[in-house]
């Protein structure tokens, strides 16, 4: 066999490799979900987190004077109980017909008489899906609501973990 011939078998073998390899990268899921990681238009530097706690504490001080204790000043959902909820939420949205599009979180407290001790009187945080029914139109000469109503048939998310210490000031 001369070196010509072993050359063109060498390069047909690597053609069918390289054709090998083409076709079994198109039978892969590209369909994959791409995730935008840049920074959020509404995220907030450090020294501006700090200010708005600095800036709550005067409201802190009299709700904790009024409770009889130091109060609650944050809580603390983990990643992937938030991410259940948002999946939940969606799929109520879908089979309950809203188109859901955001969550709402309110400032909430716990009763003097809740059934874990740990949680009495202490302000809380809930989560409430935001949107409207599918399809639904709004007709109206007012200029458009920056954000949607809060969704009542699918249920709201609480019992985060409070701050530690309750009291702790960001950075916490």
């Amino acid at each position: 066999m001369t070196n010509k011939t072993k050359l063109i078998r060498t390069s047909f073998k690597l053609i069918g490799v390289l054709l090998l390899a083409l076709s079994l990268n198109a039978c892969v899921n590209n369909n994959q979900k791409v995730v935008n990681t840049t920074r959020p238009d509404h995220a907030i530097t450090k020294d501006q987190a700090i200010a708005l706690s600095d800036n709550y504490t005067a409201r802190y001080d009299g709700i904790s004077r009024a409770i009889g204790k130091q109060d609650n000043r944050s809580t603390w959902y983990s990643l992937a109980e938030l991410k259940q909820y948002i999946a939940y939420i969606e799929a109520q949205g879908n089979e309950k017909k809203y188109d859901v599009d955001g969550v709402r979180f309110y400032l909430g407290a716990y009763s003097t008489s809740d059934k874990n001790p740990d949680k009495q009187n202490y302000t809380t945080i809930f989560l409430v899906p935001t949107g409207k029914k599918a399809g639904a139109v709004t007709k109206s000469s007012a200029p458009p609501v920056t954000a949607s109503p809060d969704i009542t048939d699918i249920d709201p998310y609480n019992l985060g973990a409070g701050g530690f210490p309750p009291s702790g000031v960001y950075p916490n």
